[in-house]
């Protein structure tokens, strides 16, 4: 699997909270770099906000 695909997998499984156990989630972490993992949490979240702001415009008939 890419180093891609971990961080992205990484971040969405913290992002619901199902990481699994401490050892399972430190690994993950370790396997991918801090750093990818912070870029692609930064993306994910911009994704979400986007989503969002563009579903109560869309709601709001604006």
């Amino acid at each position: 699997m890419s180093n891609l695909m971990r961080a992205l997998r990484a971040v969405l499984w913290s992002f619901i909270g199902l990481g699994g156990r401490r050892a399972d989630a430190e690994g993950r972490t370790a396997q991918v770099g801090i750093l990818p993992l912070i870029g692609v949490a930064l993306v994910v979240v911009l994704l979400l906000v986007a989503g969002l702001i563009t579903l109560a415009r869309f709601v709001a008939g604006t």
